[in-house]
């Protein structure tokens, strides 16, 4: 004896059939993973250092070139690290890193602010660091430019606006990458 045909398999030899997916559980899913991400998010500290692009005009490069400017550069190497001007302004200094192969960050810190002394009015160091250099150690270099210590003499420069001396807070805070592409070393 045979079975009689269901009838679902004749409606559908006729019309096409739609499926309805439910999205429901993919919702809940997407707004669970979005409350995450947000509260997660609120735990992660980003930290930034600006640090200005050099910018190229023909006529302040020519007005600087008049008067020759310090342009005070900090090049780090794996044996020594130099303080020099390309201008000759300044005479070049070398100082050795450290046994372990890390720049001595005392040494250049104290020579620069022995410059700032000379210079308080520059703001200014081209920082030219080398490629193996760790990030560790690029911000220790990077805050001992920056920053004057406790310790350092105090450097006067008179306030314009007021006629009064005042003592700097700083020591070079505008710091520009020279090798952005790695390797240019002098």
């Amino acid at each position: 004896m045979f079975k009689r045909p269901s009838s679902r398999r004749r409606a559908s030899k006729g019309k096409a059939e739609t499926v309805e997916l439910n999205l429901v559980p993919m919702m809940d899913a997407l707004v669970t993973m979005i409350a995450f991400m947000l509260f997660t998010l609120s735990f992660l500290n980003i930290v930034s250092i600006e640090s200005p692009v050099p910018i190229a005009s023909s006529r302040d490069v020519e007005k600087k070139l008049d008067e020759k400017p310090l342009q005070l550069t900090l090049s780090v190497r794996d044996q020594e690290s130099e303080i020099w001007s390309p201008f000759e302004r300044i005479a070049p200094s070398r100082i050795q890193n450290l046994p372990d192969g890390s720049p001595d960050i005392v040494a250049i810190h104290d020579k620069l602010v022995e410059i700032k002394q000379k210079f308080p009015r520059e703001s200014k160091i081209v920082f030219v660091p080398n490629t193996k250099v760790t990030y560790d150690v690029l911000i220790a270099v990077m805050d001992s430019l920056r920053m004057m210590t406790p310790t350092d003499p105090p450097i006067f420069l008179k306030n314009e606006a007021t006629g009064i001396d005042e003592p700097l807070k700083s020591l070079f805070p505008e710091v520009i990458f020279g090798n952005l592409l790695g390797g240019g070393e002098r």
